[in-house]
């Protein structure tokens, strides 16, 4: 985001079908400045945008962060339409070539790859207000249909940084043995822009053809094939579920984080992106409420979300009943703001039993446990816990932290260690 060029928000100006293919003209507000350009898409992101009609002189905000949705094996993204009384997110389906396209967007800033179409030399906040349109074709029909309201904005906002105070401690329990077997453990490529990499199978194909450059990034004639994924430092792993406790393969090494969100869950974020890695934030529903922007960060900014169950407690000691609704509340609390299941549980105190993993899979969900614990909940200073990083194995490593003041400021020195030894980062769904 710190880039000369970074694309902060896209505007849906125009949807067209030629007889070349599919185009939507979009509107780009960068850094530096607003332009105008074509951006080639499949017939099946077309149809999914299409269907979303009619529209009628409203402003419509494409969302930077498509997500995958492992229930429907597919992608799915974000539309926001507004104009000066209503606002309204509509959900629509996308291609991988939709997805690799708006990567192309953010980390391109080469301006030969798209041909530009009007270039402002100032920056507007919000470009002017324009009708969405066919061209060529017949234009959309005027809004007929009172049942579709036209609700809020999407802004995609720069990175803040953000200080503050001792958070909550997950003490004085202990969890049970943290084994150290990679059994469990399925690769799933459910993020996007990220090529199967190390002991998980790869296809011959990625692992003969190289990561596109700049020079060769532009939108393929046939969307059909989707321009080979750029490279990314962290890759998603899918929990099968069979097992409570998991590591990883040699080589990799995963940050998650509990007892969240926080007013240190953007800082954290922030570093993450900054770094190039993810991590899996385990949050706890109670929280929810008095930190949404927090959540709504993480998952914008494609970090893996799973619940903490709703109130931190011994859940071993509670009745079946009753972890039902604990676990249900949590899961509602988070999915209402990341508009996506949850997929993933960690047991406070690390305490499971079958009742419990039980409910848990009732509700759809995985436990991840962790075979790394940091204790940054007593420790004293950011250099205590890079030692313990320092002074233990990080290949096939599930790290345990917590939203803590000391451990975000230990963070952007593990990270480095981290990559120093060569580590590739995941997350968990």
């Amino acid at each position: 985001m710190n880039e000369p060029s970074a694309v902060l928000m896209i505007e849906l100006l125009s949807l067209e079908h030629e007889q070349a293919g599919y185009q939507i003209e979009i509107g780009l507000t960068r850094d530096i400045g607003y332009a105008r350009r074509m951006l080639t898409i499949d017939e099946f992101t077309y149809e999914q945008l299409n269907a979303l009609a009619p529209y009628f002189g409203e402003r419509m905000r494409l969302s930077l962060y498509p997500k995958w949705d492992p229930f429907r094996n597919s992608y799915y993204s974000t539309l926001v339409i507004m104009n000066q009384t209503f606002s309204e997110t509509l959900y629509f389906a996308c291609s991988e070539y939709y997805v690799s396209q708006l990567l192309q967007l953010k980390e391109l800033d080469d301006p030969h790859v798209h041909e530009e179409i009007a270039v402002e030399t100032t920056s507007p906040s919000i470009p002017p207000a324009r009708r969405l349109r066919k061209k060529n074709k017949k234009r959309f029909g005027r809004l007929g249909l009172q049942s579709i309201v036209l609700a809020s904005c999407l802004v995609v906002v720069l990175s803040l940084r953000m200080g503050g105070q001792v958070m909550d401690r997950a003490e004085g329990l202990k969890g049970p043995s943290l084994g150290t077997s990679a059994e469990g453990i399925e690769k799933m490529v459910s993020l996007p822009f990220i090529p199967p990499i190390g002991k998980i199978e790869t296809t011959p194909s990625q692992q003969e053809e190289p990561a596109p450059t700049p020079e060769t990034s532009k939108p393929s004639p046939e969307p059909s094939e989707p321009p080979q994924e750029q490279m990314k430092r962290y890759e998603e792993i899918k929990l099968t579920g069979d097992k409570y406790t998991y590591s990883l393969p040699k080589g990799y090494v995963a940050l998650s984080f509990d007892d969240g969100p926080s007013k240190y869950t953007k800082e954290i974020v922030d570093i993450l992106v900054e770094h190039e890695v993810a991590a899996t934030f385990l949050f706890v529903g109670n929280k929810v409420s008095r930190n949404v922007e927090a959540v709504k960060y993480a998952s914008e900014h494609q970090m893996s979300i799973g619940s903490h169950s709703w109130d931190h407690s011994k859940m071993t000691d509670n009745g079946v009943k009753e972890n039902q609704n604990n676990l249900a509340k949590a899961n509602q609390a988070l999915e209402q703001i990341t508009q996506s299941p949850i997929t993933v549980f960690r047991p406070p105190y690390g305490a499971i039993n079958d009742k419990l993993a039980a409910n848990v899979t009732e509700q759809q969900m995985k436990v991840l446990l962790w075979n790394r614990d940091s204790e940054d909940w007593k420790r004293k200073t950011p250099e205590d816990v890079i030692q313990f990083v320092h002074h233990t194995d990080p290949s096939g490593a599930v790290y345990l932290f917590h939203e803590k003041k000391i451990t975000v400021e230990a963070l952007p020195a593990i990270i480095q260690y981290l990559k120093g030894k060569n580590m590739k980062f995941a997350i968990f769904k």
